[in-house]
């Protein structure tokens, strides 16, 4: 099991963190934990809160949306390879119409 901190804190002045919670949470993070943390004043009138978030991942190899189209685009080619390949054997070994087999 993988973890990792984030720190989000929000306030007057709006949030700091949610953007980066956001797109971890995205690429298959899940919240292991949440605490409040203290020491979250600034010079700001009105209060200012923030919490330490871990995230963990149980499978850092689990299929996210992005990697399955990876993985998709990544057959695709090499699907399109084998395909090329075929069509230049097949003109290779094609000598003439094909009309009459026992011609040559």
């Amino acid at each position: 099991m993988t973890q990792k901190a984030v720190i989000v804190r929000t306030g007057p002045e709006g949030h700091d963190g949610l953007e980066e919670l956001n797109i971890e949470l995205e690429r298959g993070w899940t919240v292991a934990e949440v605490c409040a943390m203290g020491g979250a004043d600034t010079s700001a009138a009105a209060p200012t809160h923030a919490a330490l978030v871990i995230l963990e991942r149980r499978d850092p190899d689990r299929a996210t949306p992005a990697a399955a189209v990876a993985a998709l685009e990544e057959i695709g080619d090499e699907s399109e390879e084998v395909v090329e390949q075929v069509i230049e054997e097949a003109e290779e070994v094609v000598e003439d119409n094909g009309a009459d087999p026992f011609e040559n």
